[in-house]
Order: structure tokens, then sequence, then C-alpha cells
């Protein structure tokens, strides 16, 4: 479940800051100063970093998982 969680929640954050739902939402048209960061570049690249970190993340422990017998 936390690999799929992990990779799910990457994907997303890769794809959603560079579409145009990422400036263009009602939580954002009432903060126009808190708007220009989300839509600036560094800001953007930033969250998809943290998206390719997060799919890293589940990958590996995808492939170091280890199921401890029951005593």
């Amino acid at each position: 479940m936390f690999v799929f969680v992990c990779a799910s929640a990457g994907v997303l954050l890769i794809i959603l800051p560079w579409m145009p739902q990422w400036t263009d939402n009602h939580l954002l048209t009432a903060f126009p100063i808190l708007r220009m960061i989300a839509a600036n570049g560094f800001v953007r690249g930033l969250c998809s970093g943290l998206g390719v970190l997060d799919i890293w993340i589940g990958l590996y422990e995808a492939v170091h998982y280890r199921d401890l017998p029951h005593s």
C-alpha cells in the first residue's frame, strides 16, 4: 500500500504543477501573490522534483521489502 501511495503522489506531483489547474483554481484567485509564487518555474520544478523523489522512495521500498516472520 505504501508503494502505491508513493507512486500515485509522485506522479501527481510531477504532472500537476505543469497543468493550468495549478494556478487557475478558486483557492489562489483570492491571493494574487500566492498565485504568482505558484506560477513560478522554480516552485513548479521543486514540486516535480519532490514527485520524482517520492517515486524513487516507493520503488526503493518495493525492491527492499521484507515480510518479517510472525513469532
